[in-house]
């Protein structure tokens, strides 16, 4: 094995997010010298927290590193405290390898047993094909949650992340955010039903049916009766989770993060989805016109172009929001562009489930605070919008019942979350193999009130029959679909 250099914590928190593994450090571990090396990073938070899988003493482990100089201490205290705590209630969590610090500053590490093999419950969840397997995960997860909370402990930051899977077991991990002021107490059923709110609030509402039999599990655990006043009470704390979820994580894409790179300038405003943001994409984003118009236009309007780019191997399409004159660009340059609505819409609608082309990056040229042309760029989604689909030859050789039912099952998603899209046009609906996806988003609206929504959402249904009008089977078809809606 290739050990790489050795390299000190000056080394972690300067490297941000480039570091080369593998790489060594010493350390110092009870008093005693010894040598860790790094084969891969797994999560990092520059100038704050390492991640990474490693091998010390032979053994294979995962580390972490507190880096924040205020602060590593006492997340490191935390750390250990949180999980002591799962241990001491049999919770089970990954054992201690070691405690050490690097030399010269004392910063604190942590290497914990790596469970060979695991699988995050995250990753298993968004691979599971099955109704039975997605309960049967979710019934595990939920079942450890309950332990937690019978014996007074609590996860602030629980999701589906915290838990991992080998064999029959799962393994709790993150002791950072446990609340271990009501241990040995069991946690009273109102901070139990919110701390599993927010657990429920990661899923996709379209899950939402999954939770009161989940929540079954949960309740025999902890040897509660369950009756629909519970499970309403539950889903309420869901809802009110997810709505606090979605407000953080909003504000969160226009900034920089471990998921976005963001970059502000008096001539300009970028966001970059981090996966993406590689030297050909930030050498496309520095002049994108000329890629633009060299490329295939798919849209050549006075206030919008969409192009079909290729960056860095990978297909993009780009929509330049245009600035048509002078008292255009007045009207505009105060106001949050068109492809900043986008973006935010974009990212909302992936929170709910509801299949839109993944958002990549967010371009606005500026000059100080006054806004000007503006670009959203999302993957290329390799497909056929359903109004050339549904009036070609081809029309007759596909399922049109089955694409139309794919259609009523997208609308229940936004009439579930009192989302208006502002133009069903059948062109802004693309089939691919991968199924029914939505885009032009910058109209959309989520409504408060619902009397609001629907109002909307019937011109949306309006505007989506217009397409079907010389296609009476169709229209029948779309007819039946939409009566069905729960509204």
């Amino acid at each position: 094995m290739n050990m790489g250099s050795t390299v000190d914590s000056q080394y972690l928190r300067s490297a941000g997010r480039s570091m080369m593994v593998p790489f060594r450090l010493k350390l110092e571990c009870n008093g005693q010298p010894s040598e860790l090396v790094c084969t891969r990073v797994l999560r990092v938070l520059p100038g704050k927290r390492l991640v990474c899988f490693g091998e010390w003493n032979g053994k294979q482990v995962v580390v972490k590193f507190f880096l924040d100089r205020r602060s590593a201490k006492r997340h490191c205290v935390r750390e250990e405290r949180g999980l002591s705590a799962f241990r001491a209630a049999g919770i089970k969590t990954p054992a201690l390898m070691f405690r050490g610090v690097l030399p010269p500053d004392n910063t604190p590490v942590l290497g914990f047993q790596r469970i060979i093999p695991v699988q995050n419950v995250t990753a298993a969840w968004e691979q599971a094909k099955t109704t039975d397997q997605r309960g049967e995960l979710l019934s595990r997860a939920v079942a450890a949650i309950a332990d937690q909370h019978e014996a007074g402990l609590k996860q602030d930051d629980l999701h589906l992340g915290n838990f991992l899977i080998s064999g029959d077991d799962i393994y709790t991990i993150d002791g950072n955010a446990v609340d271990t002021r009501q241990m040995g107490k069991p946690l009273p059923e109102a901070k139990s039903l919110r701390n599993m709110g927010l657990f429920f609030a990661q899923l996709y509402p379209r899950f939402d049916w999954l939770i009161p039999k989940v929540f079954q599990v949960y309740a025999e655990r902890r040897a509660w009766p369950v009756g629909h006043g519970l499970v309403a009470s539950l889903m309420k704390e869901v809802h009110s989770q997810r709505n606090c979820r979605k407000k953080d994580y909003l504000k969160k894409i226009y900034r920089e993060s471990s998921a976005f790179a963001c970059r502000k300038a008096w001539e300009r405003f970028m966001v970059c989805d981090r996966d993406f943001y590689k030297e050909k994409m930030a050498c496309f984003l520095d002049d994108p016109d000329p890629v633009i118009d060299a490329s295939r236009l798919l849209k050549d309007g006075n206030t919008s172009t969409v192009a079909l780019v290729e960056v860095g191997g990978q297909r993009l399409v780009v929509k330049r929001y245009n600035i048509k004159n002078a008292w255009h660009a007045i009207k505009r340059c105060f106001r949050p562009s068109r492809a900043w609505v986008s973006w935010r819409n974009a990212h909302r609608l992936a929170l709910l489930g509801i299949p839109t082309p993944k958002p990549i990056v967010l371009l606005e040229k500026r000059w100080g605070p006054f806004r000007s042309k503006a670009y959203f760029i999302m993957e290329y989604v390799d497909g056929i919008d359903a109004y050339r689909l549904l009036h070609s030859d081809r029309a007759r050789e596909i399922n049109r019942e089955g694409l139309v039912k794919r259609f009523g099952k997208l609308l229940q998603l936004f009439a579930d979350a009192s989302i208006s899209h502002g133009d069903f046009k059948a062109t802004n609906f693309i089939v691919a193999n991968e199924g029914l996806s939505i885009i032009d988003v910058d109209g959309m609206c989520e409504h408060r009130l619902r009397w609001r929504f629907r109002r909307a959402f019937r011109r949306d249904c309006k505007r989506l029959m217009k397409n079907w009008t010389d296609l009476p089977e169709v229209a029948r078809m779309f007819r039946d679909q939409l009566t069905s809606i729960k509204l």
